[in-house]
C-alpha cells in the first residue's frame, strides 16, 4: 500500500475525505483532500461519541426516548430474519444487475406505508430534506453534520429536531423492512486528485482494509447505472449490502431505485475491483467498485 500523499515538502500527509467537499446535489458526495491529522481527529471524535452512546444505553434511569434523543447517531433497529432475504456483497466477477420491477414494487409499498403513517412534523422533514426542488436544506444540514463528525448534538435545537425526525422515519422503514439492500454511492473526486481507474491508484485511506464513515445522510441507488459518474474515472463507486436505510425510489412503473442511508453508517473497504454492470441501455459497462462491509 502506498504512503499518504504529501502536498508539499515538510508538510503533513493528506488523505481523501469523501464528504469534505462542497455539497452540490443530493445524488452524490464530493470529496476533498485534507490533512491526515484532521481525519484522525474525526475518528477519535466518533469513537468517543460511540462510547458515550453505549454508556448511556446502560443507564436504566433514563427512558428509551431520552437515550435516543441524546445520541450522537441513530440506533440501528433493522433486522432480517429470513436467510432467503439476507443478501451478501456480490462475489468477485459477479455481474451487477439492476433492481427488478418486483423488488422495486415491494420496497415502494413499504415506503408508502411508512410515509403515510408518519406524523406531520416527520413528513415536513422529508419534504425539506429529500423532495424539495431546492436542495439547500440538504446541503446545509449535511454540511453541519460533517463539521460535527456526525454528532447531531452539536447542531442547534431546530436542526437537531429535523435530523432526528428524518432518523425516525428511516428507522420505521428499517423496522418494517424484511430484506437486505445492495446499494451504490457515488463520490466525486477532488480536482487536486488524479483519476482513479484501478485499485493501485486509490489513496491509502480508501484502499482495502481502510474504514469509511458517512457522517451525513446519504443518497444511494440499488441499480449501479443510476448513480452519477458511473462511467467516469472522476468518480468513486462504493457498494454496500445492508439492512439499513429506507427505499425512496419508485415502484415497478418507473426506474428509480433511490435509497436513503442513515447518517453515521460505517464500513470497511474489503475489496476494490473492476465490476461489469448493466448500463440501463441494453448494454454493459465496467468500472472500479469499492466494496464496503458494514461494521
Amino acid at each position: 500500500m502506498s504512503s499518504s500523499k504529501t502536498a508539499r515538502p515538510n508538510r503533513e500527509p493528506v488523505v481523501v475525505d469523501v464528504e469534505g467537499g462542497v455539497i452540490s446535489s443530493r445524488d452524490l458526495k464530493t470529496a476533498r483532500e485534507v490533512a491526515e491529522s484532521a481525519m484522525t481527529e474525526r475518528e477519535f471524535t466518533r469513537l468517543a461519541n460511540q462510547i458515550t452512546d453505549e454508556a448511556r444505553d446502560e443507564d436504566s434511569g433514563l427512558t428509551r426516548a431520552t437515550r435516543d434523543r441524546d445520541r450522537a447517531t441513530p440506533r440501528d433497529v433493522s433486522h432480517v430474519e429470513s436467510t432467503r432475504l439476507r443478501g451478501e456483497l456480490p462475489s468477485p466477477g459477479e455481474f451487477r444487475r439492476p433492481l427488478s420491477g418486483r423488488q422495486r414494487k415491494i420496497r415502494s409499498a413499504t415506503k408508502n406505508q411508512v410515509i403515510s403513517a408518519a406524523p406531520a412534523t416527520q413528513q415536513q422533514a422529508i419534504d425539506s430534506m429529500l423532495t424539495d426542488d431546492d436542495p439547500g436544506e440538504w446541503r446545509r444540514i449535511n454540511g453541519a453534520l460533517h463539521h460535527a463528525a456526525g454528532d447531531v448534538q452539536e447542531l442547534d435545537d431546530k436542526d437537531r429536531a429535523k435530523v432526528q425526525r428524518l432518523d425516525r422515519v428511516i428507522q420505521r422503514y428499517e423496522q418494517a423492512n424484511d430484506r437486505t439492500h445492495t446499494v451504490y454511492v457515488a463520490v466525486k473526486l477532488p480536482d487536486t486528485h488524479g483519476d482513479i481507474s484501478s485499485p493501485r491508484e486509490l489513496p491509502p485511506n480508501l484502499s482495502p482494509g481502510a474504514k469509511v464513515t458517512f457522517d451525513q445522510f446519504t443518497i444511494a441507488r440499488h441499480s449501479l447505472h443510476e448513480i452519477p459518474g458511473n462511467d467516469s474515472d472522476r468518480y468513486l463507486t462504493f457498494e454496500m449490502t445492508t439492512s439499513r436505510g429506507m427505499y425512496f425510489g419508485h415502484s415497478d412503473s418507473v426506474e428509480d431505485t433511490t435509497h436513503v442511508l442513515p447518517r453515521g453508517i460505517t464500513g470497511e473497504v474489503t475489496a476494490a475491483e473492476s465490476a461489469t454492470y448493466d448500463n440501463g441501455r441494453g448494454g454493459y459497462g465496467t468500472r472500479l467498485v469499492l466494496q464496503l462491509r458494514e461494521q
